[in-house]
Parts: C-alpha cells; structure tokens; sequence
C-alpha cells in the first residue's frame, strides 16, 4: 500500500513539473495577457487540477508513512510551493471584465515568483525521489 501512494506521488510530480514547464513557457509569451484568451490559460487550469490532487496525496502520504516521514514532508513542500505559483497567476486574472491594473508589473511579478517557487519545487521532488522508502517503525 505504502509503494503505491508513493508511486502515485512521484508521478504526480512529473505531472506538475510538466504543467509549470507550460504555465512559464505561456507567461513568458504573453506576460499580462496569459488569460485574455481561454487557450492561453489552458496550462493554469491543468495546473490548478493537479495542485488538487496534489492535496488528496498529501493527506494519503501523511497517513500511510506519517506527516514527519521525509517523502511526506517534501511532498507537502512541494505542494505549497505550487499552491504559492497559482496564487500568483491568480493576480492576473481579469474576474471582471477590465484590464488587470499595471498587469506587465504584476505578469513580472507572476515570473519571478513562479521561477523562485519553482526552484523550491524542484528541490522537494528531488527530496522526495531520495527519501527512504519504508514508513517508520509502527506504521
């Protein structure tokens, strides 16, 4: 049961760095205007679904090796560190229907933050890939 739930993680983990390789790939073409067209956010909403998913397997990895465990606590790192990059983009939303205020500062903004997190991100996947395989005594 343990290997699955960790399978399932690291295969997660790919499936998040691809999706931020094509948020930052669509904020890099259109800055400000990565959500005038619903094409150009399709790699947010990607993103947002495995951040989802992201959450359900923290708590399962929490539960089978416990929240202390190495892998589980990357993995909820990692997590965070996605869910402070969709914050961000979240910024540049036009909600209603006006120009974002000063969007090319806040797209800039969006980048630098996506590029720092990411760094985080990928760190906690490295982490997680290298922590021990086995729950602690106990479990």
């Amino acid at each position: 049961m343990t290997s699955g739930v960790l399978g399932e993680g690291a295969v997660a983990l790919h499936r998040v760095a691809c999706a931020l390789d094509s948020v930052r790939d669509r904020l890099t073409e259109y800055g400000a205007g990565f959500f005038e067209e619903e094409l150009r956010a399709r790699p947010y909403d990607h993103l947002c679904r495995l951040e989802q998913e992201m959450d359900a397997l923290t708590e399962q990895l929490s539960v089978n090796l416990g929240r202390e465990h190495e892998a589980a606590a990357a993995f909820a790192a990692a997590r965070a560190a996605v869910c402070d990059i969709v914050r961000a983009l979240d910024l540049l939303r036009n909600r209603d229907g006006h120009q974002v205020f000063n969007g090319q500062k806040v797209a800039d903004e969006a980048m630098e933050q996506l590029e720092g997190r990411r760094a985080t991100f990928d760190a906690c996947r490295d982490q997680f890939m290298d922590a021990p395989r086995d729950p602690p005594a106990g479990r």
